[in-house]
């Protein structure tokens, strides 16, 4: 008897891991594209606990480039994806949906010492990630302020995350590099100069993104995951000290004044609730169709989902929260 009781724990619990599913707590994996504050959001929630309050056991994973084959292959559910990307991947026909996100580009270009003025750039070269990035078109858009053309005036290079974006400008490689606008201590540790910002531009800059299909079956959980998302920004808020700690842990840094730069920063990245608007989707389209990469787009609205959001915040004004 007592055999046959375990016997059938045992297969409860082998059940349980194989949906997915231990004493509560949904797996789930979300990819992120790059270890900068506007996409923390996914490694912070994983390490501090938010998204596991809301019965989310949550594995962060870093994929450079590849978050969108990643989310369509089913490998992972959830992701924190530069805008350009998923507006062409949808306009492609891709399973993608927009549930939150950035308003801002939130990008800045920052040069070598010896560049003193923006014509200096004139057939030089310049660093970018990868081609159809935020980080390219933030370069794009910065340089466009000054009427430089891209591999026309000046040459676009491929030089990756931010780590090889910084050794090449400081090495001479290339002349200019874009970087997040939230990373300006870099000017001064490397010796760089700020040429231009795009932090104000109205543009799709990250997109928490899922896919319509992930929602149709697994709704409860795009909705946890949004409560999640919220909580984590709340905790980023509310709780210096420990959210001091996560950074230190994140970015393995032992500086306490860069640490907490870094989160002063951060307590300005995140709405509450971060609504994506239907201007900054367009303003993706519009650059879209001036580079001739599409025609026709369907309205904006189309591309995303707030009413997950909408509910968090309903729920939280009911029980007396922010």
């Amino acid at each position: 008897m007592m055999a046959r009781k375990l016997s059938c724990i045992v297969f409860l619990i082998v059940l349980l891991l194989v949906q997915g599913t231990v004493f509560g707590q949904t797996k789930i994996k979300a990819t992120y594209g790059a270890p900068s504050l506007s996409v923390i959001m996914i490694q912070f929630g994983a390490q501090a606990g938010t998204f596991a309050r809301h019965g989310l056991s949550m594995e962060a994973v870093y994929i450079a480039g590849r978050s969108i084959n990643a989310l369509l292959a089913g490998d992972v559910q959830f992701g924190f994806i530069g805008g350009p990307q998923v507006i062409q991947a949808r306009m492609s026909g891709a399973d993608v949906l927009v549930i939150g996100g950035l308003n801002r580009l939130g990008q800045m270009i920052v040069t070598h010492p010896s560049i003193k003025s923006p014509s200096d750039l004139i057939g030089k070269k310049v660093g970018i990630g990868v081609f159809g990035t935020v980080a390219d078109y933030g370069m794009r858009l910065g340089l466009k302020q000054f009427n430089l053309r891209p591999n026309k005036d000046v040459t676009f290079i491929q030089v990756g995350d931010v780590p090889a974006r910084l050794g090449a400008v400081t090495s001479g490689a290339v002349h200019a590099v874009i970087l997040n606008s939230h990373d300006k201590h870099y000017l001064e540790r490397f010796g760089l100069k700020l040429l231009t910002e795009t932090e104000d531009v109205d543009f799709l800059g990250s997109a928490l993104v899922t896919t319509d299909s992930y929602v149709r079956s697994n709704r409860d959980v795009v909705m946890r995951f949004a409560r999640g998302a919220a909580e984590t920004i709340r905790f980023i808020k509310t709780e210096p000290r420990r959210s001091s700690e996560i950074l230190q842990k994140i970015y393995r840094e032992t500086d306490p004044a860069i640490t907490a730069r870094r989160y002063q920063l951060l307590t300005g990245v995140y709405a509450d609730y971060p609504y994506v608007l239907p201007s900054p989707i367009q303003a993706v389209l519009d650059v879209l169709r001036e580079d001739g990469k599409i025609k026709d787009a369907p309205p904006a609205q189309t591309f995303m989902d707030m009413s997950f959001l909408q509910t968090v915040e309903k729920e939280r004004q009911v029980s007396g929260q922010k």
